[in-house]
């Protein structure tokens, strides 16, 4: 008899994305860092984490503080459609990439303004309707 996997189950839909994100490595096990930005490649977002593509090794329970471009279906002057999501997320996990010798990392997000948190579920919901 062949195994079934589980159905998984996530807190909140994922949709792929194709974006530069700015990660800032805040600390880890108690170390602080210089708090360099470093621009990574999105791999999918939800409301709840994110998972990206980057050339660091970051351990898991490490501190990143994220800033993460979503359009938005207003636009103003000093938008101009796009909302910059800033946010703190723990890594939970950060696995080697080896067809393109880079690392995914999957972070949880510890902190969320509920404008912000919003704007995110919209912009998810958004993408699963097209």
């Amino acid at each position: 008899m062949e195994k079934v996997d589980p159905v998984e189950r996530r807190a909140y839909c994922r949709v792929s994305i194709d974006m530069d994100i700015e990660v800032c490595h805040i600390q880890d096990e108690g170390q602080s860092f210089d708090l360099s930005v470093i621009l990574c490649r999105g791999r999918d977002v939800s409301g709840g984490g994110i998972s990206f593509y980057g050339h660091i090794r970051y351990t898991n329970e490490s501190l990143l503080r994220l800033q993460i471009p979503l359009s938005t279906k207003e636009s103003t002057s000093r938008t101009d459609g796009v909302r910059l999501l800033k946010v703190l997320g723990k890594v939970m996990w950060c696995k080697k990439n080896i067809d393109t010798n880079s690392y995914v990392t999957g972070v949880q997000f510890l902190n969320i303004y509920e404008q912000d948190f919003k704007i995110l579920v919209d912009y998810v919901h958004g993408c699963l309707s097209v």
